[in-house]
């Protein structure tokens, strides 16, 4: 591997956690909710509704089973994240519940859905009890949900890779889009990417999803339950191998301000 490449994919790796926005990794199946208050607001109206809540568990041991989630807040962010662990238990980020707290915090929400799996990328912006914004996209034919939300998204078809379309072929799009919102109006090129889109929208409302879940938190054994210590330990990238045969491995350690759970 060329040193300086080497040098920048290492740099990139490690830039601090304070300055970074966007998402940081599409390379998972996740649903994160982000809240724009501290996180001290979002746990006391999570342990108002909540069975069992314990503050800055990082270190500590939990007792893991049914429906809970870890909310934690990274230093030098304005936004608090959820995510969410589900042992044979139904999804308690439900719409309506996330419409409620945008309306009860008076700051927006953001629903993020990640999957690697199925190529397919969305969010759902709230703000003051009720959906202002959706967006759905995927690498290819993407079914379109926005009538669950009672209203009428917009079909986007994207040709982000013109490279990879054949010539005279130009019958199937490369990428496929809803669209929704309350506040403005958008093109195919305003999307460009079903990828990029999100993340330029985390950018723009100074937001950042870290990646950072219930498996990470919890290590490899989890999802089973019992209990586990809830552990920070970094995410470590492989650059390749020396001429002794070792790998050279780089770790960088998000600076997570304290992390809450909340079992429902």
């Amino acid at each position: 591997m060329d040193e300086q490449f080497t040098r920048d994919i290492a740099e990139h790796f490690t830039r601090p956690w304070s300055q970074r926005r966007g998402i940081e990794s599409i390379d998972r199946n996740a649903e994160v909710v982000l809240v724009k208050v501290p996180l001290d607001r979002l746990s006391d109206v999570l342990a108002e509704v909540a069975i069992e809540s314990q503050r800055n568990v990082i270190g500590a041991e939990i007792e893991v089973s049914g429906a809970f989630v870890f909310a934690y807040q990274l230093v030098g962010h304005p936004w608090s994240i959820m995510v969410s662990g589900l042992l044979d238990a139904p999804s308690i980020l439900q719409s309506s519940e996330l419409a409620q707290l945008s309306k009860q915090l008076g700051q927006p929400v953001i629903r993020l859905l990640v999957s690697d799996t199925a190529c397919e990328i969305g969010y759902d912006l709230f703000e003051g009890g009720e959906l202002v914004e959706y967006f759905r996209g995927s690498d290819g034919e993407l079914t379109d949900n926005s009538h669950e939300y009672e209203i009428q998204s917009q079909l986007y078809l994207l040709f982000p890779y013109p490279d990879d379309v054949e010539e005279d072929d130009d019958s199937e799009a490369q990428q496929t889009a809803y669209f929704w919102s309350r506040r403005r109006q958008i093109t195919a090129e305003d999307i460009s990417n079903v990828w990029d889109f999100p993340h330029q929208l985390m950018r723009d409302r100074d937001a950042f999803d870290p990646a950072i879940d219930s498996n990470y938190l919890l290590g490899e054994d989890f999802p089973n339950s019992g209990r586990y210590r809830v552990q920070n330990l970094g995410f470590t990238l492989v650059l390749g191998y020396e001429e002794n045969g070792h790998s050279q491995e780089i770790t960088s350690i998000p600076d997570l301000a304290r992390v809450d759970y909340f079992r429902f």
